[in-house]
């Protein structure tokens, strides 16, 4: 009982603070988006590699439904990841692979992805010198 006493006082003393924060971010439109921008900040994105940002993912069929999607794209390197993509449902982030000496075309991935039903949100890309740039869809 005395060890569980500090960690129910702990909880309750947490709680309020934690359900304003929530409160502020879903009145605030943000409770998502916050954290999709916490993970990006932190991605790391190699040569060859786009990381997309993608709203919808879900489940493992989302996943499945945006893997056929972008390793149809005739720029995807099919020998990495799962047909040359890699979906990350809990952060809702798409890497793909591209094929070396071959050019990513952003629009033509962004539109693969709307066409299964999700919102790309931006890709990051990083250069051969590992300088990473964020583009987002052209509306």
């Amino acid at each position: 009982m005395k060890l569980l006493l500090p960690l129910v006082v702990t909880a309750l003393l947490l709680q309020p603070i934690i359900s304003i924060a929530a409160q502020e971010a879903k009145a605030h439109g943000q409770d998502r988006m916050l954290v999709a921008k916490a993970d990006a900040a932190g991605a790391k994105v190699k040569p060859n590699e786009a990381l997309f940002e993608v709203h919808g993912i879900v489940c493992s069929f989302c996943s499945v439904g945006v893997r056929k999607k972008l390793s149809k794209l005739p720029f995807i390197d099919k020998s990495k990841y799962k047909d040359g993509v890699l979906v990350e449902i809990e952060s809702q982030k798409v890497t793909i692979a591209i094929k070396p000496g071959a050019r990513l075309d952003m629009n033509a991935a962004f539109e693969s992805i709307k066409s299964g039903g999700y919102e790309p949100i931006n890709v990051m890309v990083a250069d051969e010198n590992g300088i990473v740039t964020t583009h987002t869809p052209v509306e």
